[in-house]
């Protein structure tokens, strides 16, 4: 890996203000960019798993006002197929739909540069797996959530699978988490993301997590062999350089284009 070679995830796909999330357009636009789309994955009442953030279609598409509040696991693939998933983000989104992880597997099968999270939510990890063995994407999945027991499960369901750790929630507890995780050795685990909150007022450094336990956070790993990644809710392209200097490599991020000018602009500092 070349020392200015950064890897990013596009959170919930196309994060909050780029594109509308856990939809393929954007999957497509954070493959697009070089970044790898996350999608949070829930079953509905037919058991299909499909790419949905929240547990109700409510927020992010034009379900019925008498029923947007259900959970999607009270609805058929077919019913939620007729709710559009991409207009209320934009007019131009106009015609998506929640789609099911089939459908992306096969746009993501032959492309092996094509990654993708898989944040659970709710589903049968036996079922993914299957149909993570049908579409032959093992290689191309890292499987994510906030419990590291499923995160190793997974791995041993789906050969060839990574997985992810998510860790957030107060600073304190994120570090807490971090170094119970530590002392299990990282036991089933590819890569550890800790969620940086902003910190108010921020003369110097804008997260609540201070850059000596990031250091510390990302020798830990490398020394285990496993990444560590940073999801910072708020960017700008000093803050960008300021998590880049400290040698993080990989990130999670709600604003892909924005972060990918503030990599960019940094690269190009490091290569002048």
């Amino acid at each position: 890996m070349s020392a200015f070679q950064v890897y990013w995830q596009a959170h919930r796909g196309g994060g909050a203000y780029e594109a509308p999330d856990n939809t393929m357009v954007a999957n497509r636009y954070a493959w697009g960019l070089g970044g790898i789309p996350e999608a949070d994955i829930r079953t509905t009442k037919d058991g299909v798993i499909v790419c949905l953030h929240d547990d109700t279609p409510a927020r992010t598409t034009t379900a019925p006002d008498e029923v947007k509040d259900r959970s999607i696991s009270q609805f058929t693939f077919e019913e939620a197929q007729s709710w559009d998933a991409g207009v209320k983000f934009d007019e131009k989104f106009a015609g998506e739909r929640i789609p099911s992880v089939e459908e992306m597997f096969i746009e993501m099968q032959g492309k092996p540069e094509r990654l993708v999270y898989l944040d659970l939510k709710n589903v049968d990890l036996e079922q993914l797996g299957r149909l993570i063995d049908q579409y032959g994407v093992n290689e191309q999945v890292i499987f994510t959530h906030n419990k590291q027991e499923n995160c190793a499960r997974m791995k041993t369901i789906a050969q060839g699978v990574k997985s992810m750790l998510w860790v957030g929630g107060s600073a304190e507890k994120i570090k807490a988490t971090f170094n119970q995780v530590r002392e299990s050795g990282f036991q089933g685990l590819d890569q550890v993301q800790l969620h940086l909150n902003s910190k108010q007022p921020h003369p110097g450094w804008p997260y609540d997590i201070e850059p000596e336990f990031l250091k510390y956070a990302l020798e830990e790993a490398a020394a285990a062999g496993i990444d560590l990644e940073v999801l910072p809710f708020q960017i700008d392209e000093p803050s960008v350089h300021g998590l880049l200097d400290l040698g993080i490599r990989w990130y999670a991020t709600d604003e892909p284009a924005k972060f990918v000018k503030g990599v960019q602009s940094w690269q190009a500092n490091q290569q002048s």
